[in-house]
């Protein structure tokens, strides 16, 4: 089976997804459709990587390669974990000192202003407001105004993920990354477990496209798989816990065990910033993701597809804030 065959399809069971409605909308209708958006959003392309991104429920890598050693030390602090891969040891140093960090956390919930420039047919540009509260309700608008019309008709968009991804960057700011690997790449599965017979399940539906002879999976393909899973559930929850520093310290420890992502120095809009790129998609797809160097917050994230012809850019502005306030029309 060639990365023709594959994305061929991978493409035909996605035939139906609208992608000009916001993820945030689309999440309602169940994991499986979030993680579809990343084969068009952030994977876009073919290969073992496309499959990865529809998560069909393939669990982590059983090899080495893309693991990081659990670290050691007194109270498996993040300074005293093992070297992260070369070119990604300023993650770790960024994240110790975002843990080091003991300063209460304002407000109770994170506003994430997101504007996004998606370089593809006619899909508009646009402004996204997400609310992550830090009890795990999501709301989500494209007008600010409509966050109090939103809060109290309890349209919470959050269905799990990303209590489960923030509590797995907030145990991999200080514990055991092999363990936080683990339960970041399954944050997004039910109760966070990847479910049994996954292979034979992606055998079948590669079948059902007319795919006869699905080539199984190699112990280099799982890392693979793990590695892109890694990297887009710990971006989103980069977003979703953007506002908490001992998120982004767990989040940029988890990056730095991904082989595939490099990592700058860099200076955007005037200020030190770091510049993670992320080549984990099985193609010549990117991710370039700007981050502060000084505190970890994202600035900006910008997927490329040569393949495609296709870019998709977003812009980052994060903030905390109350709960009441914005239910308030306050802030």
């Amino acid at each position: 089976m060639n990365d023709d065959e594959v994305w061929d399809a991978v493409k035909q069971t996605l035939s139906d997804v609208q992608m000009d409605r916001p993820v945030e909308a689309i999440e309602q209708r169940g994991r499986a459709r979030r993680r579809n958006r990343h084969v068009f959003g952030l994977a876009a392309g073919g290969g073992v990587a496309a499959v990865a991104a529809l998560a069909l429920a393939l669990p982590m890598a059983t090899g080495s390669s893309g693991t990081a050693p659990a670290p050691t030390g007194p109270d498996n602090q993040a300074g005293a974990a093992s070297p992260a891969p070369a070119g990604n040891t300023k993650l770790v140093s960024l994240a110790a000192n975002l843990t080091a960090d003991n300063a209460s956390l304002p407000g109770d919930a994170s506003l994430i202003i997101e504007k996004v420039d998606a370089r593809r047919g006619t899909v508009p540009s646009r402004t996204r407001y997400h609310l992550y509260t830090d009890s795990g309700e999501y709301y989500y608008t494209e007008a600010r105004n409509e966050f109090p019309r939103v809060i109290a008709r309890g349209e919470n968009l959050g269905n799990g993920f990303h209590t489960r991804g923030v509590a797995a960057a907030r145990y991999a700011a200080t514990g055991d990354l092999a363990k936080a690997r683990e339960q970041m790449i399954n944050s997004v599965y039910d109760e966070g477990k990847s479910p049994t017979g996954a292979e034979q399940d992606r055998t079948d539906i590669l079948r059902q496209k007319g795919v006869a002879n699905p080539s199984p999976l190699t112990d280099e393909d799982r890392e693979k798989i793990a590695a892109n899973h890694l990297w887009v559930n710990s971006v989103d929850v980069l977003s979703a816990g953007g506002g908490d520093p001992k998120v982004r310290a767990g989040v940029l420890r988890l990056i730095s065990t991904i082989p595939d992502v490099t990592v700058v120095d860099s200076t955007t809009g005037g200020q030190p910033t770091l510049t993670l790129t992320a080549r984990v998609f099985g193609n010549d797809t990117q991710h370039v993701l700007i981050i502060n160097a000084q505190n970890g917050v994202p600035i900006s994230s910008k997927v490329n597809s040569p393949e495609t012809e296709t870019s998709f850019v977003r812009t980052f502005k994060v903030s905390r804030v109350t709960v009441a306030d914005i239910s308030a029309g306050k802030s």
